[in-house]
This record gives structure tokens, sequence and C-alpha cells, in this order.
């Protein structure tokens, strides 16, 4: 029986979600900072112990590999990535084709120096403007290179319309500068990257993808060949931003980030459609950050790009928002208040309560110290959590600048973050006009945060499921491996009937190529094609519209299809005229072996009773500690009904019932918690 694998890299975990026919495994363990590799190996063996098989045996049983990994992100956020040189058209070294007399782009990801300009460009009707001087693209690489570039990035102007340039100055490296070229000197260019008309958007998202891709692509090649060593035989799927999946060799590095969280959202809406929740906010807890989505807003209508640590790039990224206070968050005082994060202890040493070094305490720590977490059942009992060291560190830190017990430390910092993320929900929801009748909770974390959250968001039910502290490799189990292929064009309303066979023809030939190298019949491949139109004047306004797959269409029906999409956004345009069809967008889909698990909502019958527990924890209220009921989530039966508060003790985290709240396991193991009465008797009924 075949196995699918799913592995995600986290910034403290790497989490794996495989099946096995009808059997399920989740597991968790270390993410090796020092190499990725390492810790995505070990999830793979720790699958294979769950099967009761070798490493090997499970990798020739396995049909498929999708991985999800941080290390895109992490290299933004710690800038880690090389040094790039930049080869542009005259006259635009400074501004990169921008509005400012000096580019964004300097302040972080490019040097002076590293930045040479081409007597070249393209103009709007695709015609090069001159030829390209080949001596004078050498000076510019010899310079480049000599000012300590490590890769390089070509972005001339209008090169949407026709790559030529760019590709001429990228075979001139090529040809003229092997031995930097072989000794791993990547050279992108802008347009093989994004189509976009704007030609700074065009550049940044380059810039970008290549300050990622030299470690990223390292990273990639060293995990397919590691399980290639032992025995898989199929291309190791990676996960893209976008909600998809691509082998290593057709993944553009700055489509994976933020993928992880995307996969979330994939899981997310399936399991929205399958318990009837049709508007939902999410919150992923994490070792390092907390993510937040929404299922109803998944991608936005109205393809605007994306802001990533200040720089706007053309990715096709669902729409999650990153707050910084995760598990490992550090608390810290600053003028008498309690601050957490966005700084993580990471995974190693991560809390101090793992007692692996670490002096700073995290909203871990507090946890422990609360009773929120069982020192001995951490991670299913690997991890014994030191509660002393915790303590000693928040008394160290926190309590004793501020004069206040550690009990007390630690439920400020517990608030802190529970604050944090409430705003930041409440924010999201404002930002996108949704009104949210639940909240579901994923990631290590989540599950202990979310009743607490619902609370402050006044949200009625809050859900849990049996997968989320794996939740985005659980989620990138239900991706297919998607190719977009994009071509310019340019396009009136005026203009004649398009035939659109004579503009996708290569591209389908691409895809079925492509397909092929993946190991799919490019039979059995389905097409969706669209229309990419913009405002005339804006060039950061643009949608895609869904068309007939073939045959011939009018400008004037796709661009008015388009402006009734641009207008439900409060964007106006003045008539047909101020729109332009720019691109034909082809996306290609082969469907890969998702987890036969059931999808259908099943009733589930309450019990009117609460259900007793022989076990109790002393957990912090707010003002002392109080017999708190524990339950064991293996034990539960569907409908047996606990009564707030109470905990719920999992195998890789604990989940909090606040006093506010009744919760069940419903008959697929989904754990629902339904506000009730602000007050409880104490035994248990209203």
């Amino acid at each position: 029986m075949d196995i699918t694998v799913d592995v995600d890299t986290g910034g403290t975990f790497t989490d794996g979600f495989a099946t096995r026919g009808e059997e399920m495994a989740t597991v968790k363990v270390d993410t090796t900072p020092h190499d990725l590799t390492e810790g995505f190996v070990a999830c793979l063996e720790e699958i294979a112990d769950h099967f009761d098989l070798s490493l090997g045996e499970m990798l020739e049983q396995t049909s498929v590999i999708r991985y999800s990994t941080t290390f895109g992100t992490n290299s933004i956020i710690q800038r880690s990535g090389p040094r790039l040189g930049l080869i542009v058209s005259s006259g635009f070294e400074r501004t990169l084709y921008g509005s400012e007399e000096r580019s964004t782009a300097y302040d972080w990801l490019l040097e002076e120096g590293l930045v040479s300009g081409i007597a070249a460009e393209v103009d709007t009707k695709g015609q090069v403007q001159g030829s390209v001087d080949e001596d004078e693209v050498r000076k510019a690489v010899i310079e480049l290179l000599e000012n300590g570039a490590r890769g390089l990035v070509v972005a001339i102007k209008g090169s949407h319309q026709n790559p030529t340039v760019e590709d001429s100055v990228r075979d001139v490296v090529r040809r003229d500068f092997p031995r930097h070229f072989l000794g791993a000197l990547p050279t992108l260019v802008s347009a093989g990257i994004s189509k976009s008309r704007d030609d700074q958007l065009r550049l940044q998202t380059a810039l970008l993808s290549a300050y990622i891709h030299l470690g990223l692509a390292r990273h990639l090649y060293k995990a397919e060949e590691e399980i290639r060593r032992r025995g898989y035989t199929k291309p190791l799927l990676i996960v893209h931003a976008n909600g998809a999946v691509a082998r290593v060799a057709k993944s553009i590095a700055v489509h994976t980030y933020s993928s992880g969280p995307a996969a979330g959202l994939v899981g997310s809406r399936e399991l929205g459609r399958a318990l009837d929740v049709e508007s939902c906010l999410t919150l992923d807890i994490g070792g390092t950050s907390t993510d937040i989505g929404a299922i109803d807003d998944i991608m936005s209508e109205v393809g605007e790009p994306v802001s990533i640590e200040g720089l706007t790039v053309d990715v096709p990224l669902m729409m999650t928002e990153s707050l910084g206070g995760g598990g490992g968050s550090i608390a810290r005082v600053e003028n008498g208040v309690i601050k957490v994060g966005p700084q993580s202890a990471g995974a190693s040493p991560g809390p101090i309560c793992y007692g692996l070094g670490a002096e700073l305490p995290t909203v871990t720590d507090a946890n422990l110290l609360l009773g929120f977490l069982n020192p001995e059942t951490f991670l299913g009992g690997r991890r014994k959590l030191d509660v002393e060291k915790a303590r000693k560190g928040i008394k160290e830190y926190i309590s004793d600048p501020l004069g206040i017990s550690e009990d007390e430390a630690a439920w400020q910092i517990r608030k802190a973050v529970d604050q944090i993320i409430a705003d930041g929900l409440t924010e999201y929801s404002r930002t996108h006009d949704l009104r949210p009748t639940a909240l579901f909770a994923y990631g290590g974390g989540g599950p202990n945060h979310v009743s607490s959250v619902a609370d402050l968001l006044g949200i009625q039910d809050a859900y849990c499921f049996p997968m989320s502290p794996v939740f985005s490799a659980y989620g990138s189990s239900r991706m297919d491996v998607c190719h977009l292929y994009e071509t310019a064009v340019s396009i009136g309303s005026d203009d004649p009937a398009v035939n659109l066979e004579d503009i996708t023809n290569s591209m389908r030939e691409e895809a079925g190529r492509d397909m092929l190298g993946e190991g799919f019949d490019p039979a059995g491949v389905s097409y969706k094609i669209e229309a990419g139109i913009g405002l005339r004047d804006d060039l950061t306004k643009n949608v895609f519209i869904e068309i007939d797959d073939g045959g011939m269409i009018t400008p004037s029906s796709a661009i008015e299809a388009a402006q009734r999409v641009f207008n439900s956004a409060g964007i106006a345009g003045d008539g047909l005229g101020s729109f332009v069809w720019e691109s034909v967008r082809l996306t290609a889909v082969a469907a890969t072996p998702h987890a036969p698990l059931s999808g259908g909502r099943v009733e589930t019958e309450v019990d009117a009773l609460p259900k007793d527990s022989s076990t109790m924890r002393k957990v912090w209220n707010g003002t002392g500690f109080t017999d708190t009921r524990v339950f064991e989530f293996s034990t539960l039966e569907p409908g047996e009904l606990i009564i707030g508060p109470a905990m719920i003790d999992c195998e890789f985290t604990t989940i909090f019932v606040s006093d506010v709240r009744e919760a069940w396991v419903d008959s697929t193991r989904n754990v629902v918690m339904k506000r009730t009465s602000a007050t409880k008797r104490e035994d248990g009924n209203d």
C-alpha cells in the first residue's frame, strides 16, 4: 500500500505527516539550523519508525514526498543571502525604475557599487532599442565581480515584452566567465522570474529570488540527493506559496517564501468545507512566530503586489500575515512593561526549560510555569521540561525588575502574546472586511492559546484537529503539481478577436515536457487559460480572468469581465480604454497522490452530562492556581462533553478549554470548543 509523506521545516521543529491507507502518522523532530537537511532526514526516519519500516523500505513504498521549508524566509529575516550584482538599463542605477531618487532595495538587499547600467531597453511594442554591446556587458560584469558580487541579476527596462536583451547578457556571462559561473555564480533574468509590466516590481522580485536562490538550491538538491541515496526514485516536490508543488528544478526561489503558512490555509480550506464553516480565521502558533489567515480570503481577487521586508514583489502568495509571537518568542521588560517577541530562541537552544543553555524567558517557559504544559509529556514524553530553570529565568529577567511574583510575571507574558494575536486577527479581519464565525488553531502552540484568543475576539466556535501540531505538513498533503506559464501581449478593447491557440500552443508544449519530467502523463494534465488585465495608468493593479480554453475571444468581453472585478474591489476605471490586456497565463495541474482521509461532515451527538476526569493539574487562572481537570485526547470518545476550564493533553500539543467554553471531540476527532455562559457553577453546569 502506497505511503504519502509531507514534511514542513519550521524555525523550531520539523513536522511530518504521512499516510498508509487509512493509517495516519504525525511526527515532530528538532529543526537543525546548521543543516536543515539533517532535520528533514530525521523526520523521514521517525515516519518510517511509526510504520515499523526501515527508511529505505519506507521510501520504496512512498508514492510522493512534498516538502515545505523556511529556508528562504529565514534567509531574508536573517539577512544571510549573498552579495548581489545588478545590471539595469543605463540611467536607472539609483532609482531601479522607481519614483524615488534612491531605491529602497539599497536599504538592505543591495550595496553601493554593485549596480551597473548598460545601454539597452525594450519599447512598448517589444522592440529592442539598439543592440547589446558585449564589451559593455563584460566590463559591467567584471566591475560587479571585483566589488564582491556572488550572484547576478539582469533587469532591463521593458523586458516583460521581449527578454532578448536579458538573455543576451546572461549568455555573455556563461560564455566569458565560466570559472565564476561553474563556481556557482547564478545569473537570473527578471523576465524569467516575473512577467509584470512594472519594471521596478519585476526587478525587485528577481532580486529577492536571487537572494534566496543559491542557498535554497543547495539545500533542496542535497535533500533530494539524500532520499535518492536511500532508494527514493521520484522527484522531491517543493511546496510553493500559491498552494501548489513542483520539483526542485522548476521551483522559483521566491515562490517558496511563506510556503508553510500557505499550506496551512490549504488544509484549513478543506476542513472548513467539511465542517460547513464559511468564514473562519486561522491561527498557527509555532516555535518562532504566529501566522494568521482566513479561509474565505485565501487569495486576493485583484492581484496586488506583496510586500516582503519593505520590498514590493510579484509573488503568487496566499494571504497570510506573521505576528512574530510564538512559543519560543523571548519576553523582556521595556519601560516597566512586558514585551514579547519578535526575537525568538529558535530551535537551539530554544526555551530555558529545554535545558539546552538558554537564559532568556519565552512564552513556552511561562506556559510551563502556569500549568498549561505538562513537563513530563512534552513532545510525547521525549523531552522533559525543567520547571525550575524556567522559573529562575522568569524571576531574573521579568519578575524581579517588575517587583512581582514569577507566577504573575508568567501570566503577564501569556496575556501579552494572547493580546498580540487577538489584535493582529482584529486588524486582519478589518482590513479584509471579514466577519468570522470560527477560529481554527494549529501549530504546536495554537491549541494552547485558541480558547483565550477566541474569548478576546468574542468568536463563538474554536476548532483544533488531530493533525494540528503538524498542520502545515497536513496542508501540503492536499496539494497538486502546478506550473504557471505566461506570455506578454498588448491587446486593447477595440482590437479584433484573439486566437488563444496561437498564443498558448508553445506554453502547452513546455508544460507537457515539464510534467513528463515530474513523472506525469501530459494527457492527464488539466489546463486553465487566463487573461491578465490591468489598469493602463497604474502598473500595480492587475487581475487574471479565466477564459474559455482555446478558440477565439473578443478582447472587449474579457476586459469587461475584468472591469467588474476591479469595480467590486473599489478600483474604478474610466471605461474600457483605461484597461489593457497585457498577458495570457496558462496554468497546468497534475494531480498527486493524496491521503485517503474522510472529507464529509458527520454530525456528532453531544452528551448531556459532563465527562469526569481522574487527573487534575494546578493551572493559573489569573489570580492563583486552581485544580483543573486534565483529559487524555486519545481516550476521548466522540460527543463526550468537557466543561471548561480544562486541559486536553495530546501527543504534540495541549489544548486549553477556557472557563466560558464547552468542548467535545466530533466523529472525525476534531476538538470543538463552543462558547457558552460567562460563569459556571462549581459542578460544571450552567
